[in-house]
């Protein structure tokens, strides 16, 4: 879960290049950030989440199809922010970084959730079924992020 913080922190660091309108760090900050989530989602799909189902996680309130679905509209999110943060770059403009800010926003918000139904839901549900020699084998096979 400390690699959640990092995301967050990582993010933040986009934002605050957001504010000082230095948008070709922002840029690079989200795209620092884009490429780790990716990584730890990857991670959370080929290693993860397969085992959950395996020992019955569907059954619970946090099915695989709410984990994946999350995942996705990430991903649509971050691509978004790729797209609105180059544009500023290229043609800055105040209205177009606030439409920005209020998407974050709500990216923000998705982001919590998700990590809030990791925290209270997938990983105490895994920790309680598997052996600490399968868990720190999955924490060994994870992408380098």
């Amino acid at each position: 879960m400390a690699h959640h913080d990092a995301l967050g922190a990582s993010f933040f660091a986009h934002q605050q290049a957001l504010l000082d309108r230095d948008f070709a760090r922002a840029g690079r900050e989200l795209a620092a950030y884009r490429e780790r989530l990716l990584a730890h989602m990857h991670d959370e799909e080929t290693l993860v989440l397969p085992r959950y189902v395996e020992l019955g996680g569907d059954a619970t309130d946090a099915p695989l199809r709410l984990f994946l679905g999350e995942h996705g509209n990430l991903r649509k999110f971050v691509d978004e922010f790729v797209a609105r943060t180059e544009a500023l770059r290229a043609a800055p403009d105040d209205r177009a970084l606030l439409e920005l800010f209020d998407r974050e926003a709500t990216y923000k918000n998705l982001m919590l959730h998700h990590d809030l139904r990791e925290r209270n839901m997938l990983y105490p549900f895994l920790a309680a079924r598997l052996p600490a020699a399968e868990q720190q084998s999955m924490l060994l096979a994870r992408t380098a992020h």
